[in-house]
């Protein structure tokens, strides 16, 4: 893996991960599904203002991550693998020493390193605010029950505003007290709330007031088309369901669909995007129905 180093300013000539990440992939079958967890198979350096120069993890043996926590209605905007990969492991690095009382940064310092590295490996402002956003979500959530509350009231109240707003541009409610005029101007009303009802909403969030704003703007805009993927996803969890019931049934009639145990071993080449190549060299041993484990080896 290359240095990511970024030469705009001090701070970030300063910050590079530098290292080959080296995965392991556990995979563990219950209920017909794919659970999957990777583990780092030797340690990264890791080169910081707030770290000084650190090995990550400090227990490579034992640490696991599941790459970068995405919530499958947002895949299609983030995945879980890409440039943002390696802020995303050493992330969960630090929060996973934090939990074992030996990281050097507090939660709020891991989200700093997060945000520093995502910078450097090159990942776009647009997305690297909202990933910063979301991880600061998280610490806030984690913070107590009065930032915690502070986070449930922001996101209920946007969402209730969208349906409201939504409800009342299909004539089915009355107009929100933010949507005034007819035509043109109700609809452009309508987007202007979008981008100013979550502003005084982010003050919940106190000192993160500003990864509020962002939050809250991207639930509003991202409002619909989340409910609709959401919307998608429980329909073909569904039919993956009546299809695992069918092939259950054709399994006791004597047509086993096991995998052999045998390994099946694959090999292909992938371009990350940001890498000139990117190997991933995967051997993989498929799950078996009765819940048994597999690992790979992914090399980036």
């Amino acid at each position: 893996m290359p240095d990511f180093t970024n030469h705009r300013d001090r701070r970030h000539r300063a910050v590079r991960i530098e290292g080959r990440l080296l995965l392991e992939r556990v995979s563990v079958a219950r209920d017909g599904r794919s659970h999957e967890r990777f583990r780092l198979e030797r340690p990264v350096s890791v080169t910081h203002p707030e770290l000084g120069l650190l090995s990550i993890p400090a227990d490579h043996a034992r640490f696991e991550t599941d790459l970068t926590s995405v919530p499958a209605v947002f895949g299609w905007l983030i995945g879980s693998t890409g440039a943002h990969l390696p802020a995303a492991v050493v992330h969960d690095a630090l929060i996973a020493g934090l939990e074992e009382d030996r990281s050097p940064v507090d939660r709020r310092g891991a989200d700093r390193v997060f945000g520093d590295l995502l910078r450097a490996s090159g990942v776009g402002p647009v997305r690297r605010t909202m990933m910063l956003a979301a991880v600061t979500l998280a610490t806030r959530v984690r913070s107590g029950r009065v930032a915690l509350m502070g986070v449930v009231i922001h996101l209920v109240v946007i969402a209730l505003c969208g349906l409201w707003a939504t409800a009342a541009l299909l004539g089915v409610v009355a107009d929100p007290p933010w949507m005034i005029g007819q035509g043109v101007s109700r609809g452009v009303s309508a987007l202007l709330g979008i981008a100013l009802v979550p502003v005084p909403l982010a003050l919940l969030w106190g000192r993160d007031r500003a990864q509020g704003v962002v939050t809250g703007w991207a639930l509003a805009a991202l409002l619909h088309v989340t409910a609709a993927v959401g919307l998608l996803l429980v329909l073909i969890d569904r039919l993956d369901r009546l299809g695992r019931g069918i092939d259950a049934d054709q399994s006791t009639g004597g047509v086993s669909l096991s995998p052999s145990p045998e390994a099946v071993a694959a090999s292909s080449t992938a371009d990350g995007g940001t890498n000139p190549s990117t190997e991933l060299n995967e051997n993989r041993r498929l799950p078996s129905r009765s819940g048994s484990s597999s690992t790979s080896t992914t090399m980036i």
